[in-house]
């Protein structure tokens, strides 16, 4: 036991965390991501089947290549280019991968391109979990009013189903008790 703590005591770390990246790093990433997905077409033309997730597409005159999957421009307007062969576009990748480094406004751009992400995320969340508390909470006079029209649909749904002749049961589900209310 002493052998093992000797032994790798001086390699401890601390576990990164999740988010830890900059945007920077997050978005060579998926540059990274997308020449694996440039070098899958070039082995299988006519077997590739991930177009939904690459920033590249065959258009006419060549490939038609994006700046990311959002609204973000490389700066002055480019966020969409035309080029002829598949080396181009991944000259294009390499490129845009050094502009991310190097270039102070694109990585802005970048960074409030991730916060409105984020905020639009947590306002989904928070929109969900508001409306689940409502649901949870209902006002007194609303679960009132929602019985009296509950009890007065009940014997209209009952009748209509007669008319139509036997109903079969959902599955999974017990018959409800009918209640009589004054």
């Amino acid at each position: 036991m002493t052998d093992f703590l000797e032994k790798w005591s001086s390699k401890k770390a601390d576990k990164p965390r999740a988010g830890a990246k900059t945007v920077i790093d997050t978005f060579r990433a998926r540059i990274a991501e997308q020449k694996a997905y440039l070098e899958e077409y070039e082995r299988d033309v006519d077997g590739f089947s991930k177009w939904r997730s690459t920033w590249f597409q065959r258009v006419p005159g060549g490939f038609g290549v994006t700046v990311g999957r959002d609204a973000v421009n490389a700066g002055k307007g480019l966020n969409y280019v035309v080029v002829e062969t598949l080396k181009d576009v991944a000259e294009f990748l390499d490129d845009l991968a050094h502009h991310a480094q190097s270039d102070t406004g694109f990585q802005q751009a970048l960074e409030n391109n991730r916060q409105r992400r984020a905020a639009l995320l947590n306002a989904g969340k928070a929109g969900a979990s508001a409306a689940a508390s409502k649901a949870a909470k209902p006002a007194a006079t609303k679960a009132v009013a929602t019985k009296t029209v509950a009890a007065k649909a009940a014997p209209a749904k009952a009748a209509a189903v007669a008319a139509d002749g036997e109903a079969k049961p959902k599955r999974g589900r017990k018959a409800k008790a009918e209640t009589t209310t004054n």
